[in-house]
Order: structure tokens, then sequence, then C-alpha cells
């Protein structure tokens, strides 16, 4: 499967170089004119195929634009994770549990431990130092019991507030340990 990931990627960029370079140049292989409005249209497909070849090599391989796995050894063997898959997991996680949407996750990875960055914008009616306190904890405690690498920091970047939704009455509360008694 890898190799015809591979092969695929490598005709899309092939192609779509030998077109932008006909395109651009005018110049081509004998027996075929490109002239006018054909240069136009081929320097645009070219760079269209080099677009698809970008987003394939990033969705399919992933280390092209350096999300290489994070590896770590124990005694049972080696444990290899994409910051993707770990990213999906905090956003995934930060959806169900705080109701937030419109985040970013990041990942660094330092020599034992994970750094996480987390951009998001806040409901209106968030408190600010409350929710980012839980965020970290909840963060910290479920990467490092689902996942088994330890976290260094939770970094988070507030960049605005989201605005409520009006027509439909959708209300997106957030969970931060309350509970209810029934009292």
């Amino acid at each position: 499967m890898t190799q015809v990931a591979a092969a695929s990627a490598g005709i899309l960029y092939l192609v779509g170089a030998f077109l932008l370079w006909c395109g651009a140049t005018g110049v081509t292989p004998p027996g075929l004119s490109v002239v006018g409005v054909w240069r136009i249209l081929f320097g645009v497909f070219g760079l269209l195929l080099l677009g698809i070849g970008a987003w394939f090599w990033k969705e399919v391989f992933g280390f092209l634009f350096g999300q290489r796995p994070i590896r770590r050894a124990s005694e049972r063997g080696e444990l290899r994770i994409f910051p993707r898959a770990i990213a999906d997991l905090i956003s995934g996680l930060l959806q169900r549990e705080f109701g937030l949407r419109r985040l970013k996750v990041k990942l660094t990875d330092e020599s034992e431990a994970l750094k996480v960055h987390i951009s998001l914008h806040l409901h209106p009616e968030e408190d600010l130092p409350g929710l980012t306190d839980c965020i970290r904890e909840t963060v910290t405690r479920e990467v490092e019991r689902r996942i088994g690498i330890p976290v260094a920091a939770v970094d988070i970047t507030v960049h605005g507030i989201a605005p409520t939704k009006e027509g439909g009455k959708e209300e997106l509360t957030s969970r931060q340990g309350e509970t209810d008694t029934g009292s």
C-alpha cells in the first residue's frame, strides 16, 4: 500500500512539474506545441497537480511536512504514534468534555514527555482561569492514561470569544467539574 501511495504521489508531482514547465517556458518535446491559452492552462493544471500531490503526501505520509512518529521504547517493545493521532484524541476530548469547537492542537516531542499547544476560542460565559486549569488537568491525565506518554506542559492560547448561536438556541456549555447534587 505504501509503495502504491508513493508511486501515485510521485506521478502527480512529475506530471504537475512537467505541465508547469511546459506552460511557463513554452518549450515542449518535439511534436507537441503549446501556444497561447494552452500555455496558461498547462501552467494552471500543473500547479493544481503539484498541490494535489503535496496534499496526498501530507495526508498519507505525514512525515514530509515534519510529522514523524513519536517513539517510545519499553521492555515490551516500541510504541510509534503519529502526532496527528494524539491531536485528534485531544480535540475529541475537549469537544466532548468542554463543548469547545474551532480549536487547534499541536504537539512538541520533548525528550521524555510531550508539550501540548492548544489554540481555541472560548464561549462568552466561560471562566478563563478555571477552564484553562480544567483543560490542562484533563489533557494531562487522559494523554498519560490512554497513550502512556507523560505530558510536560499544556500551553493554551485564547484567540477570541466564540459567538453564541441565537437562531437555533444552541447552548454550548462547558462542564468544569460541576456536579448536580439534586438539591
